[in-house]
């Protein structure tokens, strides 16, 4: 067995360089000694056993050699050399020695101190007398790196006087650069380490950097986007090399030829790359920045401001991580990239019973989650009911809960063989389709998901894609074959990038051209300088804009327990004193758009029903109401004043002020309050007439249907929001609405709906809120559905 003992030299040598600084990666290697004896050896000592060998070795040479806590060697040559033992079967021994001289001892006819030295010694050109290399375990160049996008540096030729030229400190690469490259040294910068140099590279403190071969391979691979190798291919870049060797005693031919076979195997059998990776590559990272290049044919990058916050199926709302959801997982119905609601993972239509509480749901089969199970209806179950334990309010509140508890009864979801399930609600929920088409309702894996809270999974479900990895930069997802919906992913790669701030991820799209989109978080205003901006000068834009569906309402709720406001005259009167159009765009400059319905326009079922400003109409409404010039009416309207929903808020109300005023009859006083104060106030009906936005603020509504926008504002009215609403003819009908099955009739039923909201005013709806994203001008096929969720599938670019 092999053997690392360190004698009494090794020891002292210890104690002697303990105290010498490690040199860096690529630091020099020592050349190889001269000899200072006048003769040369012609007989080499037979008293040692020769299939045990002592070999000299200088440390601390990291990575060469060095030593653990215990004393004993360590390193690549150590490492090297146990795998050559191993091949020439003999055991070994390293004596530590220092590096001067030990060539002369070696080939000294009194040495029986040791056999070879190893100490990452470079074969000369002409060897000592008397001294024999084996052939080389290790070949290192120098080359040249430059950003990816560098057009003028291409060889060794082009760097220019002024040019600045990183090296590491002390090292071949320093020695390159001065002696063969001859760089001033005003323009030579050092840095300790390889990897420094390469990020002064990206950062673009230096326009080109000299490192080790290994080194520069390891990081052009890692970042092929930012980071290149010039002048040749392979060896052709390499400004200069450097071979390391086993020096023996020439007249040791055996010893020579046992090490040349076994380094000769130790290459084929990729021992010295392995071993190089491990000990030369650079632990230390770089953080490589944008792409100098653009995005790659084969992957679609998005970029968004914020985090993916969590991959738990069971969490509410959230427009980053529900998007993430809805392209790594699905539901037995999804919303398809049309706003169509089909099925998925569901075989065909629902079974639904007679009373409309029970819907039976047949799955298709064959298909697996990316952890290898297959789909059954134990998992449709398993995942359902977890959602219910683990508090989802969309599960829990329609779901059986017979012991209203306000948990899903175990027994809702119940299965009724290998591929079909049943599922029992509370009541009838005619859109219930649409709440399976939601996260907390998609089927997971239970051999991959834990049962308790999982935010951080990334087993993901049957979805367009799968995740590969996820980080606080990227989430990276790749095509899943088991998906069933169509088309098939458009492209085998997406990424979406992380931004803190839309300024890094506007540079992104606009400087480097390294994403492909800007989504979630771009600015009204950028979104509207980009759609003319021409970068490279062509005459062209350079940017694409789409403009999804409104996600967002703002509106003005009444207390209609408290004058004026229990007066539907006086609430009328309000709406048509208001110039949406005017807010929209004089405010918001075209940021928002005029709302005429508690349902944006972009909703199955939306309807026009309030009207245009009309300042006659609203002055008759409040003169039938007892208010008149002469006898004014003073209001007071409520607002937030923190930029929860826009920096423009005061503006806002102040806009909504002066069209009030005009009647010549309101005389509205306004109040700001940041939202925690202004949330406290309205749950304690407080304020009776203020200004709110829905839904809250990097969220989506709860589930595609016009009752999503509606339903919270009917229910529950002397709570939450505080309007004491109460409307008979409204109830009768939401409940007749909840139990119509059939489209066409549940449509008409929201026009009633709306059309009674135009006269009852739940809430005075104002303005709408679309997303925005811009793209690269070769991107095609930007789907945003209702919700305001990206379809990823679809995208793709330049044509395909």
């Amino acid at each position: 067995m092999k053997r690392l003992l360190l004698s009494i030299l090794a020891v002292l040598v210890i104690g002697l360089i303990g105290c010498r600084e490690a040199e860096p990666e690529t630091a020099v290697p020592p050349v190889s000694p001269t000899a200072t004896i006048p003769a040369v050896p012609t007989a080499v000592s037979q008293a040692r056993d020769r299939d045990f060998i002592v070999i000299a070795t200088d440390a601390p040479n990291v990575p060469f050699a060095d030593f653990d806590k215990f004393g004993s060697v360590i390193g690549f040559n150590n490492d090297l050399m146990a795998r050559i033992a191993a091949i020439a079967d003999f055991e070994y021994e390293f004596v530590v020695t220092p590096n001067e001289g030990v060539l002369d001892n070696l080939i000294s006819a009194s040495n029986n101190d040791f056999d070879a030295v190893m100490s990452s010694l470079v074969i000369p050109e002409e060897p000592q007398p008397g001294v024999a290399y084996t052939v080389p375990y290790l070949e290192i160049g120098q080359v040249i790196v430059v950003l990816a996008n560098e057009g003028q540096i291409n060889g060794v030729g082009d760097i220019q006087a002024g040019t600045a030229v990183g090296v590491p400190a002390r090292s071949s690469s320093a020695e390159t650069a001065r002696e063969i490259l001859a760089i001033n040294e005003a323009d030579l910068y050092e840095f300790d380490t390889s990897a420094q140099a390469l990020q002064a590279l990206i950062d673009e403190l230096v326009g080109a950097v000299i490192i080790d071969h290994y080194t520069a391979e390891h990081f052009t691979e890692a970042f092929p986007e930012q980071l290149k190798i010039v002048g040749g291919e392979g060896r052709a870049a390499w400004l200069s090399q450097k071979r390391y060797g086993i020096a023996v005693p020439a007249a040791d031919e055996s010893l020579l030829e046992r090490l040349d076979q076994a380094i000769a195997q130790a290459q084929d059998d990729q021992t010295i790359e392995r071993l190089t990776v491990a000990w030369l590559i650079p632990a230390e990272s770089i953080s490589a920045g944008e792409s100098r290049v653009g995005t790659p044919a084969s992957e679609f990058i998005i970029g968004i401001t914020g985090q993916l916050a969590d991959l738990e199926p069971s969490n509410g709302p959230d427009l980053i991580s529900w998007e993430v959801k809805n392209n790594t997982m699905s539901g037995l119905f999804t919303i398809n990239s049309s706003n169509q609601l089909v099925p998925m993972l569901a075989a065909n239509q629902p079974v639904i019973s007679e009373d409309k509480l029970e819907y039976t749901i047949s799955l298709r089969r064959g298909l697996r989650f990316p952890d290898g199970s297959e789909l059954t209806a134990d998992d449709v179950q398993w995942s359902i009911i977890r959602s219910a334990r683990l508090g989802s309010f969309l599960v829990n509140s329609y779901l059986k809960d017979a012991n209203e508890d306000n948990f899903a009864d175990e027994d809702a979801v119940q299965i009724v063989d290998q591929y079909t399930v049943k599922i029992i609600l509370q009541e009838p929920t005619a859109f219930f389709l649409s709440l399976l088409a939601t996260p907390p309702y998609y089927p997971v894996s239970n051999e991959c998901y834990a049962e308790t809270a999982d935010p951080l999974s990334t087993c993901g479900g049957i979805g367009p894609y799968t995740i590969v990895s996820w980080d606080n930069e990227r989430i990276r997802l790749k095509a899943n074959p088991e998906w069933p919906g169509r088309p098939s992913p458009a492209f085998e790669n997406i990424q979406v990038r992380f931004y803190a701030d839309a300024t890094a991820m506007l540079r992104s799209l606009t400087e480097f051209q390294s994403i492909d989109m800007a989504w979630t978080g771009l600015p009204f205003a950028d979104f509207k300088t980009l759609e003319s901006l021409d970068v490279d000068g062509d005459g062209t834009a350079d940017f694409a804009n789409v403009e999804g569906p409104a996600i967002f309402k703002s509106y003005v709720i009444f207390d209609h327990d408290t004058p004026p406001w229990n007066n539907p005259k006086v609430r009328r009167a309000f709406g048509l004193a208001v110039d949406r159009d005017a807010l929209a765009e004089e405010i918001f400059g075209g940021s928002r758009q005029s709302l005429f319905s508690p349902v944006p326009d972009n909703v199955p079922g939306h309807q026009a029903v309030l009207p245009q400003r009309n300042l006659e109409q609203a002055a008759a409404f409040l003169l039938e109401a007892g208010y008149s010039p002469s006898v004014p009416l003073p209001i007071t309207l409520h607002y937030l004043n923190d930029g929860r929903y826009t920096p423009m808020e005061e503006d806002y109300a102040n806009a909504i002020k002066t069209q009030l005023e005009e009647t010549n009859v309101f005389i509205v006083t306004l109040e700001g309050a940041p939202w925690e104060t202004f949330r406290a106030q309205i749950s304690q009906c407080n304020y009776p007439a203020y200004l709110i936005g829905w839904p809250s603020p990097g969220q989506p509504v709860n589930y595609l249907d016009a009752t999503s926008w509606t339903d919270f504002f009917i229910e529950n009215t002397d709570s939450g929001f505080c309007s004491n609403y109460e409307s008979a003819a409204m109830t009768a009908l939401v409940e007749q609405a909840n139990e119509e099955l059939d489209t066409a009739a549940r449509l008409e039923l929201y026009a009633q709906i709306q059309q009674l909201w135009a006269e009852e005013l739940p809430t005075l709806d104002l303005t709408q809120e679309q997303r925005y994203a811009t793209t690269l001008s070769k991107v095609e096929n930007v789907r945003i559905d209702a919700l305001g969720l990206l379809h990823y599938e679809v995208l793709t670019k330049g044509g395909g």
